[in-house]
């Protein structure tokens, strides 16, 4: 009675492992597809960023903020918000970082020097 009581607590130990064991590894593997995911939207919105930046180089800043603004309007259910500070302007979560008035970069890159 003994030696059943035994084997039948080793058993269900050993499934209990055995099933820890497989959430473990199943999570890890989510995790990963899951950074993998977010690692390729960062990189498309630094592409993003970077190439309306190219195109709006030096723009007035009161070009680009009524651009923003229109973009803004033409969206509405989107709700963005557009936030003026000094030297940048934040379109919802991008910014616009400015020089002398003037469009330097998009991002949060390093402004640029020409």
């Amino acid at each position: 009675m003994k030696t059943k009581m035994m084997t039948f607590t080793l058993i269900v130990l050993l499934v209990g492992c055995v099933v820890l064991a497989y959430l473990w590894i199943d999570r890890s593997i989510s995790l990963s597809y899951a950074r993998q995911s977010a690692d390729v939207e960062i990189a498309a919105m630094r592409r993003m960023e970077r190439l309306l930046g190219d195109a709006w180089i030096d723009m007035p800043e009161q070009a680009v903020l009524e651009k923003l603004h229109a973009d803004a309007e033409r969206h509405p259910t989107e709700m963005i918000v557009i936030t003026k500070e000094e030297n940048v302007i934040w379109f919802h979560d991008t910014r616009f970082n400015f020089e002398h008035g003037k469009l330097k970069s998009v991002g949060n890159s390093q402004i640029r020097r020409n």
